[in-house]
């Protein structure tokens, strides 16, 4: 992987310890004293710690969705699904972080969001439950030709717009930037894939806008010698749980540090497990992590160009 980047930056201590709180595991950051952050109506357009997007389906709506940039499949809640009388299009095997579910399908002649315009649509249905109240989500099957646009200044908005074209300046942002190019042939199943470094430990993060909060495997926790939290309630597990329902448990732990393309983040937060996506991906076995809207919220624009292997983040 290649990457540029416009200088060195720093992300003080306290604003990556502000990330738990803000998404609702203040337990996380318990064991850390810090001034707080003003910075919570940041996260007010974030559903589970998702942005969302309005989207409009057979052209009805708009309908709120929420961006997941490394899901395989897009879903729709299946009461969403009945309103609409979407016909049924037969079960699929979807790979959520837990395991490979399979799910029913619906199928929507139009889905519409910004740049993105999409003909012949199949959507995985799911409880409404799993998706934290959401209509449904938009998944990598449907960002893969575009741009994706999340800005966490002020009030949180997410767009798609069109992939960036070669000398297409005019879209690229004016403050402070790191850029992260992955090659075509380091591109991991349509996955934005970047380098990254917890003290020694080298590992490689996928970003994920539908994690809520940044998860590593336990061969990254053990590289990393990351230390165990315990949450609020007294526990030391925390539950996560697919757009199906299926739920798992894992581990709240602290990595002392986190690098990539010259940033550094102190004291951050994640959860740990083996789970099935990093099985999927080939990763089981070596250090990785799903850096989600904890870590990617502490940015003012995060810039997610698919069809490039492009990640844009604005300081």
């Amino acid at each position: 992987m290649t990457r540029t980047s416009s200088g060195r930056a720093t992300l003080p201590r306290r604003a990556v310890l502000a990330a738990a709180p803000a998404l609702g595991l203040a337990g996380l950051a318990r064991a850390q004293t810090a001034p707080p952050v003003p910075s919570v109506e940041s996260f007010e357009r974030l559903r589970g710690g998702c942005l969302s997007i309005p989207v409009f389906v057979d052209g009805l709506g708009p309908f709120d969705f929420a961006v997941d940039s490394a899901a395989n499949a897009s879903v729709i809640a299946d009461d969403l699904a009945t309103q609409l009388a979407l016909p049924s299009a037969g079960p699929i095997g979807m790979h959520t972080l837990i395991a490979r579910e399979i799910v029913e399908t619906v199928r929507a002649r139009n889905v519409r969001s910004g740049a993105l315009n999409a003909e012949t649509v199949r959507f995985a249905l799911a409880p409404r439950s799993g998706l934290i109240g959401a209509d449904g989500l938009i998944g990598r099957d449907l960002l893969a030709d575009h741009r994706l646009l999340l800005n966490f200044r002020g009030v949180a908005l997410a767009a798609i717009s069109r992939s960036r074209r070669v000398g297409d300046s005019i879209l690229d942002p004016r403050r402070p930037t790191a850029r992260f190019q992955t090659p075509a042939e380091e591109r991991l199943r349509g996955l934005l894939m970047i380098d990254a470094r917890s003290r020694t430990a080298q590992a490689k993060a996928i970003i994920d806008t539908g994690a809520e909060v940044t998860i590593i495997n336990t061969a990254f926790a053990r590289a990393a010698h990351a230390s165990p939290l315990v949450l609020d309630d007294g526990s030391t597990s925390h539950t996560l749980t697919s757009p199906t329902g299926l739920s798992v448990e894992a581990w709240p732990m602290q990595l002392r540090n986190l690098h990539f393309a010259g940033i550094g983040l102190e004291y951050v937060p994640v959860l740990v497990g083996d789970f099935h996506t990093f099985d999927l991906w080939g990763l089981s076995d070596r250090p990785a992590a799903l850096l989600g809207t904890d870590v990617l919220g502490l940015f003012e624009t995060v810039i997610i160009d698919l069809k490039r292997g492009e990640l844009i983040l604005e300081i």
